[in-house]
């Protein structure tokens, strides 16, 4: 710990008042950078800095990205050990040159033209969802749409069969918890067997699905990376397509999740904005982008140090573990004017981090806000009427990394006042309900 940075001993992402709600306590703040000993990271808040940082791999490794938060209790480890839990470097934590290894055949198979036809199927599996809820009696629109979309795009963008797509639904849970969460050690026995089982399954996939006569390979994303492998083995390796759908399997969907939540939610809690976007679905789009900026769903990423460096006026040795608050960048006053306003006429509204910048730039950011603004049309031309159902208390997830609500129960036409809603039951089938 650096002791010319200034130091916020109560600071915690896991604290009941941050998860509730961390503006408040982001808007309190005048440091832009602190660190925090509940997780011993350098919180790194302003935007300037924060894209300094994406933009200068050499200095701020991405190999934090996805470390755990606290350290492993040992029988998770034993188990991740003993079971052979072998992994790929992820993408999104390597820097170059090993990093272009995954991101190049990625992007090759991961195309604008695939993007673009996935258009019509995201709009039928938006009917169908929006189709099976009885809007007759409250319903919670997370379980409902914003939960099942992401995934049964995502899912079906790889090829993965329908039947695993719950079971992957509760192993990216346990990814997610051991990863940026604060598990207890019995929690993170529980997620490392889940880690360990949903590593194994990506790996019989793979393997399975290049032992298929090359002929009747369905066109999926899968298809392509392998086509890649078979140009040459030595390129694009069998792990190295595990690790890559090992990565686009949370990220494909977690983030759209939370996304939509967010966009339903601040919306529905300013009626003139709803309005203004049943009267004019053209301002969808900048809305979606302004979202992105005033409430992200991806709160939080990390890097850390490779030498010592000086950073917004603070000394950091090497090593040194840094949570980048993209939330916080969002409303940076110097580069957004009332930054707490939601504005969906905002003009630099694109201006936001919550893809990263330089080499590890999101490739699903046109997928990501392709799905939210077919998810967001079709709701205010299906349900233009529609409302937050009141008193209802939010939850969010107990991780560093995403936020958006667990539920969120709305209603059509009357005025419902209802305490202590019961959990989402959300849909029939394999995407039964969020992890």
């Amino acid at each position: 710990m650096n002791p010319k940075c200034p130091i916020h001993a109560d600071f915690d992402p896991f604290s009941d008042e941050f998860l509730a709600d961390p503006f408040p306590i982001m808007a309190a703040n005048e440091e832009p950078i602190f660190y925090a000993p509940s997780i011993d990271y350098y919180v790194v808040t302003r935007y300037e800095d924060i894209e300094a940082i994406f933009l200068d791999h050499e200095t701020y490794s991405a190999a934090a990205a996805q470390l755990p938060l606290v350290a492993l209790d040992p029988a998770a480890v034993q188990i991740l050990r003993e079971d052979g839990y072998k992994p790929q470097p992820s993408m999104v934590s390597l820097d170059p040159p090993a990093h272009r290894r995954l991101r190049n055949p990625t992007v090759r198979a991961f195309t604008p033209r695939r993007v673009r036809e996935m258009e019509p199927k995201i709009r039928k599996i938006v009917a169908q969802l929006l189709d099976e809820i009885d809007p007759s009696q409250p319903f919670d629109i997370v379980s409902a749409l914003a939960f099942p979309l992401p995934a049964t795009v995502v899912f079906e963008l790889l090829g993965i069969p329908e039947t695993h797509w719950g079971q992957l639904k509760e192993w990216c849970g346990d990814r997610a918890s051991l990863t940026f969460g604060r598990p207890e050690p019995a929690e993170q026995v529980e997620n490392a067997r889940g880690l360990v089982a949903y590593r194994s399954f990506l790996r019989e996939f793979v393997a399975e699905r290049n032992s298929e006569d090359k002929a009747t390979r369905t066109d999926d994303f899968t298809t392509a990376l392998l086509a890649i492998h078979d140009e040459d083995p030595e390129k694009l390796e069998l792990g190295e397509i595990v690790s890559i759908l090992f990565s686009l399997t949370l990220a494909g969907h977690e983030t759209t999740h939370y996304l939509i939540g967010n966009l339903l939610r601040n919306l529905l809690a300013d009626r003139e904005l709803w309005q203004s976007l049943v009267d004019d679905p053209s301002l969808i789009p900048n809305a979606v982008n302004e979202m992105l900026r005033y409430d992200t769903s991806v709160a939080v990423w990390r890097r850390m140090t490779t030498k010592p460096t000086t950073l917004g006026g603070v000394e950091l040795p090497e090593g040194a573990k840094l949570y980048l608050w993209l939330a916080a960048a969002g409303r940076d006053t110097t580069l957004f004017p009332e930054p707490d306003k939601f504005d969906i006429h905002r003009e630099n509204a694109t201006s936001t981090l919550a893809f990263g910048k330089g080499v590890h730039y999101c490739l699903g950011e046109a997928l990501g806000k392709l799905e939210a603004r077919i998810a967001l049309e079709g709701v205010l031309t299906r349900f233009p009427n529609l409302q937050l159902v009141e008193d209802q208390t939010l939850t969010f997830p107990t991780n560093i990394a995403f936020r958006g609500p667990k539920a969120l129960w709305v209603h059509l036409e009357q005025v419902i006042q209802r305490n202590g809603l019961p959990e989402p039951e959300g849909l029939a089938g394999p995407l039964a309900e969020p992890v």
